[in-house]
């Protein structure tokens, strides 16, 4: 399960997750009481604003939701005519929205409050910002966009964090990147920023010391999880320990519920199994009000693993069925766990009950853990420290250039020499470009000839084909056809006369020779394009190619019966061998032929919902079918794409200039 859903319960921000809850210790009445206290006594209006939005968060962290938009909409009215006051407004109403409206509505308030604070070189402008680009990065995960949520944490809210000077905000966007790196399954990687994060917090000034602590045991937690992870026991241990020293005090914290899970999967590592399920067993309890959620499934499916482990597969099979219930499950994880369940029903040999399970299993690639996806948050984790070794580099250049300005009386004379230098380089460096240029451009102008030649070669190539194949197609129909039409007739003439087997069995072969020399004549330049133009010959031929195994559809539109006879030909010709291709090796029961004419353009599409191909693997191969196609498309000065979608089918889409 991704860890999206554990960062959704976010301490600084308060956002509520897929199952609605929010990480909490203890209402901080205290602190409540301070803001009320300097929203009545504040002097301006956006000091007034800003106690106002942030009473607005915590009545709302502490489910007071008819306080908390009260205290909204007087912040927001208070922040009106102040730049700055109306970007961090922008975000509150965006948090105060968040899992209650469309997600795109959220982002779109995100979008503003970001345009407002852009701008604004102030340290609390920075620190709003950070935070709008979390939420940002959020939406992206909860959307499905694992990739630009990290962009959002590690190329806007941590540079912003930095910027603003804020060590609580900077450890929020730490944690936050780390946590894209665990869904991407880099563990080490995130341990660093996890590390940073808790440094940060417990670095970190704070009026409100709940919520410092609340931020300390949210990464303590996540950190002793991700070393049981790496299999550092003794370093998890520490870290379960430190969340327990603040927890002890907070026995009605829901922060147990987070806590427990961690705690059973070290138990169950150093193998006290009765205790780990303990463990989980505590955590499907802690119910927070609810039926179901995120921490309570993944408990129990800690659980029914744990008691497969040792041998109890009865009780397992329980709580799976139990676990399948849920309606948070991701789809992905609900088909894994019906596999799961599916093989434990085997193992205590209920195989009615294994085969039932089986059938609703389906196999579906996690991609937050595919190659592509790794890599793609890989390189955007590095991008970010290359990123800042160049601030560190170009800090330096800053200092060294400093030191330099302040001898430059002494060394007037050098910059003198240099700037002659310098003036004699540059008429060097502009003569060598501009012969460089001249000879780009002749080499382009050799280029552009050499293709204007394999084009004209080409196109003499297949109009020779072309020819060729319609005197064959001639011969064949006229010649070799006439003649076995006579013998036919003579046969037939006999047949009359002498009532022969062999005879009529003679008559019958010639009938089918007859046919099978009209249809290849036929394929080799159908009649019906020189007599009745393209758009009648597209409709033969998709005619006579569909079997009771595939049925081919063509939609025209525009097609031209003045188009040039060559053209119509090309078209006819690439269509056919497109068509072939599918028929042969796609294996697909429906083709949508479209061959549209517009003005001077031909587009054609071929869409097949076939099993696809390795398109890689076909050019490679440079098979005389698709360089055909390649080369009737180049002669029209045309261009040619191939969209293969393995098992769900292939689209050619090609646009020719006639």
């Amino acid at each position: 399960m991704k860890y999206i859903l554990l960062i959704c319960c976010l301490v600084c921000l308060g956002i509520q997750s897929y199952a609605q809850l929010v990480v909490r210790i203890d209402e901080d009445k205290d602190y409540i009481q301070l803001l009320e206290k300097r929203l009545k006594e504040s002097k301006t209006d956006s000091a007034k604003a800003i106690n106002a939005l942030r009473l607005s968060y915590f009545y709302k962290k502490y489910q007071k939701m008819d306080l908390s938009k009260q205290r909204l909409h007087q912040g927001v009215a208070l922040a009106k005519g102040h730049r700055m006051m109306e970007g961090i407004a922008k975000y509150f109403e965006a948090y105060s929205v968040l899992g209650t409206e469309d997600l795109a509505a959220t982002d779109s308030r995100l979008i503003s409050s970001d345009s407002l604070l852009k701008d604004i070189h102030d340290p609390e402008a920075k620190k709003y910002q950070s935070g709008v680009w979390i939420i940002r990065g959020l939406i992206k995960q909860l959307q499905g966009n694992e990739k630009e949520g990290m962009k959002a944490y590690i190329n806007h809210a941590l540079p912003l964090a930095i910027e603003s000077k804020d060590k609580f905000s900077e450890g929020n966007a730490n944690k936050f990147v780390a946590i894209s790196l665990l869904n991407a399954n880099e563990r080490v990687k995130a341990n660093e920023y996890l590390k940073r994060a808790l440094q940060l917090f417990q670095e970190a000034p704070s009026e409100s010391d709940l919520t410092k602590l609340e931020g300390i045991l949210e990464v303590n937690i996540i950190l002793a999880e991700n070393n049981l992870h790496l299999n550092e026991l003794i370093v998890a241990r520490k870290h379960l320990d430190a969340s327990y020293d603040v927890l002890k005090n907070y026995p009605n914290s829901n922060v147990f519920l987070f806590y427990y899970y961690p705690e059973g999967v070290y138990y169950e590592k150093m193998g006290k199994f009765q205790d780990a399920i303990h463990s989980f067993d505590k955590a499907i309890a802690f119910q927070s009000g609810r039926t179901e959620n995120f921490y309570i499934n993944r408990a129990k499916f800690a659980k029914f693993t744990t008691l497969k482990k040792i041998g109890r597969n009865n009780d397992a099979i329980a709580v799976m069925q139990d676990l399948l219930k849920s309606s948070t499950l991701l789809p992905n994880d609900r088909n894994n766990y019906s596999n799961l369940l599916a093989q434990t029903y085997a193992k205590v040999g209920n195989m009615r009950e294994a085969y039932n399970w089986s059938q609703k299993y389906i196999q579906v690639s996690d991609s937050l853990h595919s190659a592509g996806f790794k890599k793609d948050l890989l390189d955007l984790e590095n991008k970010y420290r290359s990123a800042e070794k160049e601030k560190q580099i170009t800090q330096l250049r800053a200092e060294k250039q400093a030191a330099e300005l302040t001898q430059k009386n002494q060394r007037l004379w050098v910059w003198l020499l240099a700037v002659g230098a310098a003036v004699f380089l540059l008429a060097f460096l502009y003569l060598n470009n501009i012969l460089k240029n001249q000879r780009r451009t002749n080499e382009f102008r050799l280029k552009e000839m050499d293709q204007e030649r394999e084009l004209q070669v080409t196109k003499a190539f297949l109009e020779g084909e072309d020819k060729e194949r319609q005197r064959i197609a001639q011969d064949l129909h006229d010649g070799l056809g006439g003649a076995l039409s006579g013998i036919k007739m003579k046969l037939s003439g006999v047949q009359t006369n002498f009532q022969s087997a062999e005879i009529e069995n003679s008559v019958e072969q010639l009938d089918r020779s007859i046919v099978e020399l009209r249809r290849i004549a036929h394929n080799m330049l159908p009649s019906n394009l020189l007599r009745s133009g393209l758009e009648v010959a597209l409709k033969d031929l998709c005619t006579a190619l569909s079997n009771h195994h595939t049925q081919i559809e063509l939609q025209t539109d525009g097609l031209s019966q003045n188009l040039n006879q060559h053209y119509q030909v090309n078209i006819y010709r690439i269509v056919q061998e497109l068509l072939s291709n599918a028929l042969r090796h796609a294996e697909a029961n429906h083709i949508l032929v479209q061959v549209i004419q517009n003005e001077e353009q031909v587009l054609i599409t071929v869409e097949d919902n076939g099993k696809g191909f390795d398109l890689d693997h076909a050019k490679a191969s440079n098979g005389m079918g698709m360089s055909n196609i390649r080369n009737r498309v180049n002669m029209m000065k045309g261009n040619l794409d191939y969209d293969v979608m393995p098992g769900e089918g292939t689209i050619v889409n090609i646009e020719l200039a006639v």
